[in-house]
């Protein structure tokens, strides 16, 4: 009994549990490849989704394939995935299928904002505030509900089944995620202040896992969406 116990606590220290914390001006940081350190994001709609938008920043010195955004269901492990594939491109993968944009490996903090919508299927990508060519992609699909999501690791499993080869190493900011399909207009603040976000970075919840530093954010981005 003394060792169930002793298990038992254990684990409930290894993870560390915020409710609605204001993380403006802070940065999660991933010190190290590991299958062990994560971040799991808790959404305030657990779905389904007909569209989603999903913007975050990041800065690595990786140069290998990592994971940005992993949204797992019980039904798909690639449910909605932002992954870098090196050493020229971003994958956008939904309902386990693959969309690829080139994007160029860059040693610098980066924003990324990708906008899906079931209804016509369009898929917009803004890196540093610059829209890609935009795509048609899984329209008619949603995106199942009860989601797993999680930063700086690759579900290939519903919560689970990580590799360390596809772990993130260094920092995130800005995690936002909205059940809406968000255009141009919208993306600039004050302007998406306007619509509810289900992930919030100003008021976060999520349980951290393993190494995973919460610092203050050093170096300050924004940048004006363009064509």
């Amino acid at each position: 009994m003394e060792k169930m116990l002793m298990l038992v606590l254990l684990l409930i220290s290894a993870v560390a549990i915020r409710s609605q914390e204001d993380m403006n001006d802070k940065v999660f940081v991933f010190s190290e490849t590991s299958t062990k350190s994560y971040v799991r994001l808790i959404p305030e709609s657990d779905g389904p989704y007909a569209a989603l938008t999903v913007c975050l920043k990041f800065y690595t010195e990786l140069a290998r394939d990592y994971s940005l955004f992993s949204l797992a269901t019980t039904d798909k492990d690639n449910d909605f995935l932002l992954y870098y594939s090196h050493p020229n491109n971003l994958s956008v993968s939904i309902g386990n299928e693959e969309l690829y944009f080139s994007m160029e490996r860059r040693v610098e903090w980066t924003a990324l904002c990708v906008a899906w919508n079931s209804t016509s299927g369009e898929v917009d990508l803004w890196i540093n505030g610059k829209l890609k060519p935009r795509r048609i992609f899984r329209k008619g699909y949603t995106v199942n509900a009860k989601p797993i999501i999680i930063i700086g690791q690759e579900q290939d499993s519903y919560g689970g089944k990580f590799d360390a080869s596809q772990s993130f190493v260094g920092e995130i900011s800005g995690i936002q995620m909205w059940d809406k399909f968000i255009n141009q207009a919208n993306l600039d603040p004050p302007c998406n202040s306007l619509y509810r976000a289900i992930i919030n970075w100003k008021y976060l919840k999520y349980e951290s896992q393993g190494d995973v530093a919460v610092l203050a954010e050093m170096c300050k981005i924004y940048y004006s969406f363009s064509c």
